[in-house]
Order: C-alpha cells, then sequence, then structure tokens
C-alpha cells in the first residue's frame, strides 16, 4: 500500500468525495452504515440501539435484576467500615466515572491515575516503595467511621530523578461485556501488516494473564467458554489503554482493590503509603479480605458485562462522507467497524455455575476497535510498560460514544478531536499526514462522522 495510493482519493478533490460518497460504502451497509439489513442467518445479529447507560436488551429477568443491583452498588459510596483504604483514589466507582451518566468518562483530567515506575539501569519497576504502581491521593485518616488510630499519609507522586509518572484518564465503560465476548482468535487475525491495511500500520496483540483465583468462579475457565485457557495462562489482552487485562472481570475487581482499597480474594493486597505495612488500626476485624465471597466484585462485573453501547446518533449526508473519508485516511486499519461476539458467552451465575448470556452471545456489534496495541510514536509514550506493549504502544480505543467525550487520549490531553488526530505518529503517522492535506470542508464531515458515533 503506497502514500501515493492512500491520497488518491483526497487530492480528486471534495466534489468528487461528495458524488462518489454513498457508491463506495461497503456493500453490506444500508444508507445508514450502523445499521445491518443482512439476512443471512450465517451473519451474528446487530444489538438494537440502546440510550446511553441503558442495559443491553435481550437481558433475562435475573440478568437485568444483577445490572440494576450492580449498577447501585457503582454508585455506592463506600466507608471505610467496608473496606475503603486505607488509601484510595475515589470512594465510589462514580467518582470518575459519571460524564455524562453512570460508567461514561470524566470530562476534567482532575481525577487521572497517575502509574508510577521507577527506572533504574535501563530496567523499569513498578516502584511500590514509591506509591507504585498506582498512587492513592486520599486516605480514611479522619474520616467518619474510621478508626482515630489508623493514621496513614496520602500518597504523593515521587521526586527522585528515578521516579517516572504516566497519567491514565478515566475510559467510560460502555459495550465492555461485548469486547471482552469478542474471541482470542479474531483479534488475532487482524493483527499484523497486511495488503488490506495502508503502509506501515501493523497492530499487535497484547497478552494478559488471567487471574489464578478464577478457578473458583467455574465459568470463567470451562472448556465450552472462549476461555479456553486453563486458569493463570495467557490470554488476549482487551482492556485498559495498553490492553494489559484480558478479562471484564479483572478489569472490574482489580480498579475495586487499587482505586478504592476494597480487598478482594483476588487482590488480597491493602493499599498503603510506599508499600508499608498496613497498621493493625486500620484493617477491618474479620474482614481480611474486605469483598471475602467476590459478591460485590461479582455485582460490578454484572453491571459492566451487561451494560450497552451508546446508540449511534443521527447520521447525516455529512456523517456518511465523513465516514468514508475515515476509511480513505488510513483510520480503519486499526479503527475496525465491525466484531463478532463468540457463539457462546458465559458468565458465573448466582448460584456458581456457568450462565450463558444470550444478549452477549453471537452479535455484531460496531466498536471501531481491533483491540490491538500500535506504536503511536514517542510523543505519545510514556513510561509505563505493561505486558508486551512499551512506552509507545496504546491500544486502538473504542470509538462508540466518541460524541460524549471531551478529553481525548490515554491522558486526556487533547481537547479537541483535531488534536487527537494530529498526535497520532508511529504507525499512525501516514493517516496524520493525509489528514492535514484535507480540506476545511472534508475536515468537517469527518468531525460530523465521529460526533455521530
Amino acid at each position: 500500500m503506497t502514500f501515493r495510493r492512500l491520497l488518491r482519493p483526497l487530492l480528486t478533490g471534495s466534489a468528487l468525495l461528495a458524488t462518489a460518497a454513498l457508491a463506495d460504502i461497503a456493500p453490506d451497509a444500508p444508507s445508514d452504515p450502523s445499521r445491518s439489513t443482512s439476512a443471512d442467518p450465517t451473519v451474528a445479529p446487530s444489538i438494537p440501539p440502546q440510550p446511553i447507560g441503558a442495559p443491553l436488551p435481550g437481558l433475562t429477568p435475573e440478568e437485568l435484576s444483577l445490572f440494576y443491583e450492580g449498577k447501585a452498588l457503582f454508585e455506592h459510596t463506600f466507608t471505610p467500615q467496608e473496606g475503603l483504604g486505607p488509601v484510595f483514589n475515589g470512594p465510589s466507582c462514580a467518582t470518575c466515572h459519571s460524564n455524562p451518566v453512570t460508567a461514561g468518562s470524566d470530562p476534567t483530567t482532575y481525577n487521572n491515575v497517575h502509574h508510577i515506575t521507577l527506572e533504574w539501569d535501563g530496567n523499569t519497576y513498578l516502584a511500590f516503595e514509591l506509591g507504585g504502581p498506582v498512587r492513592q491521593a486520599k486516605s480514611i485518616t479522619g474520616m467518619p467511621g474510621a478508626d482515630p488510630a489508623c493514621v496513614v499519609a496520602p500518597e504523593k507522586d515521587p521526586t527522585i530523578p528515578a521516579g517516572r509518572v504516566s497519567l491514565r484518564h478515566t475510559p467510560p465503560l460502555f459495550g465492555l461485556g461485548l469486547l471482552d465476548a469478542v474471541t482470542d482468535e479474531q483479534i488475532i487475525a487482524m493483527a499484523g501488516s497486511t495488503e488490506a491495511k495502508h503502509y506501515g500500520v501493523i497492530g499487535t496483540p497484547n497478552w494478559g494473564v488471567e487471574l489464578e483465583g478464577l478457578g473458583s468462579l467455574l465459568a470463567f475457565h470451562l472448556d465450552n467458554t472462549p476461555r479456553t485457557q486453563p486458569t493463570g495462562a495467557s490470554r488476549v489482552g482487551r482492556f485498559g489503554w495498553k490492553a494489559p487485562v484480558s478479562t471484564l472481570f479483572q478489569f472490574t475487581t482489580e480498579p475495586f482493590n487499587i482505586e478504592l482499597g476494597v480487598s478482594t480474594p483476588f487482590f488480597p493486597r491493602e493499599n498503603m503509603p510506599d508499600g508499608s505495612l498496613v497498621p493493625d488500626a486500620c484493617k477491618i476485624p474479620n474482614a481480611q479480605p474486605n469483598d471475602a465471597q467476590s459478591q460485590k466484585s461479582l455485582r460490578l462485573f454484572y453491571f459492566q458485562a451487561f451494560l450497552a453501547p451508546p446508540a449511534r446518533g443521527p447520521v447525516t449526508q455529512d456523517a456518511l462522507q465523513g465516514e468514508i473519508l475515515f476509511g480513505q485516511l488510513g483510520c480503519t486499519d486499526c479503527h475496525v467497524k465491525r466484531l463478532t461476539t463468540a457463539p457462546d458467552y458465559y458468565v458465573p451465575g448466582t448460584d456458581g455455575r456457568p450462565h450463558r448470556v444470550a444478549a452477549l452471545s453471537n452479535k455484531t456489534v460496531e466498536p471501531y476497535t481491533d483491540l490491538l496495541i500500535h506504536d503511536m510514536g514517542p510523543d505519545l509514550g510514556d513510561h509505563r510498560p505493561q505486558g508486551l506493549a512499551s512506552g509507545r504502544f496504546w491500544r486502538t480505543t473504542p470509538l462508540w460514544g466518541f460524541r460524549y467525550k471531551t478529553r481525548y487520549l490515554h491522558d486526556g490531553s487533547a481537547a479537541t478531536p483535531e488534536e487527537a488526530i494530529l498526535a497520532h505518529h508511529g504507525e499512525g503517522q501516514i493517516s496524520t499526514q493525509a489528514y492535514l492535506l484535507t480540506s476545511s470542508v472534508d475536515r468537517a464531515r469527518l468531525n460530523a462522522f465521529l460526533n455521530s458515533l
């Protein structure tokens, strides 16, 4: 794929783009490209559009009840008696995930998570002794319900030269159950440099190690589920800015521990400043770990697993033309429009046995991501390698619900979509250069497309 081939459709002028727009849409797309009208029974059905923050359509009454139980817990403000702290970043999941509704993003960078590492002799360490791997900026000391003898100081960013801080902006959580249900094989098939991609675009799967304790949650290791590996084996990562996390359950219960300080059987470590020991006065008697039976972790998981992606907004003629331009620029090499979930997706039922979720099984979805990590160049690089992702590598961000975001990129440093586009280097460099050659009219069309997502 050559740079000349990439630019050819752009250099023919906006008028030609406008007249050719509808003809260039993929054959399987109707006039609104976000909807599938295929009657082919071999094609997984699409999900009916849902309002932002709504549960998935097709959930059973029991699943719907679990969704709302989980949502209430997600919005709940935890106290020290419930396991908050001793140091933490927020007393509720909704402290950060609130814009424009529960489970959304954060309209500011105030609640950015600070990842702390230590660089020494060319190696990178998680720096527990400096407050790593994640800084907790608040303490339960003096809070109602906390033991007065529990005196701990909140953590601060390191000041020594070897200390490094990498910021992470709050991601929206819509549709994560559907991404969890995408098979490893489908993600791996999109990796590598191919003729279908523009020059320089590769994409690599990251790998996450499943939690050793997942054997107690039977649905997470049965051979008749998408997770065919034994507990403790690797699965393709798909969650987090660098895709280091392979399952939605881990992506749920790990922040429950790191951000709120609630210990679980899977993450039993209590957060303490600088890796010091937890004073007895800061422990809850007879409640170690705090979420001893993982019931709270599971409810939070149900909420996120059963949360629908937001419906697409109005698709105007400009949005249709902008989507074609999006493909011509090479954006769809990474922001892949359609994925399909596994034929059978299971979660642990309330009885501990595997429970197939029909609402998440065999569905065609449109997240605009390949879930792969890509080299985005040194300007976006940080000092926080995760799995196979070095500082320069980042997972392709899903774009559904894009119109609701107000900050962009992994650290929220981009205030506009254009700022985010221009920050794409490395594998995205040619697309960025092509974008710079577009007219103001075409850029407006591209914005119309993005604002329809």
